[in-house]
């Protein structure tokens, strides 16, 4: 008797798990995930319009209806992108230009999120405040006076002229900071205890704890720089120093434009960012929403 009551326990409870009631069916969720799917095939439609196309010929990529798949598959387009010195010259300078500003944005924005943040000295606040009224103003009314400055001391047409405007954006310092205000005080004061310099606290311990932010303001900035257009059509005037996106309206002229050598390249330019999201996705959400609920 006794292992048959043993035995019925583990059935009975089956059995109760069994007869939970089912959450009820709601319009809402439906409605809901009709939204969801209607804003990816938005979102993703036009990307993967844009890549079948790039496997398209010349006389085929304009055809009325427009098709999705490409017939015949042609990868000419590519082959003659690759085989272009000028286009590999245009690609070694986006990653010149994007990979400069992203490294010099994490380090300067860590810098300056560290000292407004964790350090106490006179017109902190006053800086702080300064930097986020910089957000306020458009980018545009900006240009000219870079532009100035850069001319002035004759770095037009670099890569210093490129890299140096925005190799420290308000943005990401505001990031930086509302990351940092929330480590605890107690980490850097028993570090001191231990005779570390303010470099050491800053270099071995408050930078391993804020990896997200980093990655957040690194993918935030190669991004910027990888697609711009409009500060490297100002300071550049030769073509071996274009970026990749100026470079590629030489496959636009008056008469005539090349649009599947510019969907191709295109494919260039967006897919380095999706590998990057892709593999820095977890750190980028968490740093981006972590410092969003901390502010």
């Amino acid at each position: 008797m006794a292992q048959a009551q043993t035995i019925s326990k583990p059935l009975d409870t089956s059995q109760q798990e069994s007869e939970k009631p089912r959450r009820p069916f709601r319009w809402y969720n439906v409605f809901l995930y009709a939204m969801l799917l209607v804003f990816t095939i938005t979102s993703l439609g036009p990307f993967i319009f844009t890549f079948l196309s790039s496997f398209k010929t010349f006389s085929h990529i304009l055809d009325y209806p427009p098709t999705l798949l490409p017939n015949p598959v042609t990868y000419d387009n590519f082959a003659r992108l690759i085989s272009d010195p000028d286009f590999l010259r245009w690609i070694l300078n986006s990653g010149i230009y994007a990979v400069s500003v992203a490294a010099l944005d994490v380090l300067f924005s860590a810098m300056a999120g560290y000292a407004l943040s964790r350090l106490k000295f006179r017109g902190r606040e006053v800086i702080f405040l300064a930097t986020l009224a910089v957000m306020m103003i458009p980018a545009p009314i900006t240009i000219i006076p870079k532009f100035l400055i850069m001319n002035s001391v004759h770095l037009v047409n670099t890569y210093f002229a490129l890299i140096l405007p925005v190799m420290a954006q308000p943005f990401a310092v505001f990031l930086m900071v509302q990351f940092m205000k929330s480590l605890p005080r107690e980490l850097e004061e028993s570090a001191m205890l231990d005779g570390a310099s303010r470099w050491t606290i800053f270099t071995q311990v408050i930078l391993p704890l804020v990896k997200p932010a980093l990655i957040a303001v690194a993918i935030i900035s190669f991004q910027g720089a990888w697609n711009d257009f409009l500060w490297p059509l100002l300071v550049l005037n030769s073509r071996n120093m274009y970026t990749l996106p100026l470079g590629m309206f030489f496959y636009k002229s008056a008469y005539y434009t090349e649009y599947n050598l510019l969907i191709a390249g295109s494919m260039f330019n967006t897919i380095p960012m999706f590998i990057l999201f892709f593999i820095f996705q977890r750190y980028f959400i968490e740093g981006a929403t972590s410092a969003a609920v901390k502010g």
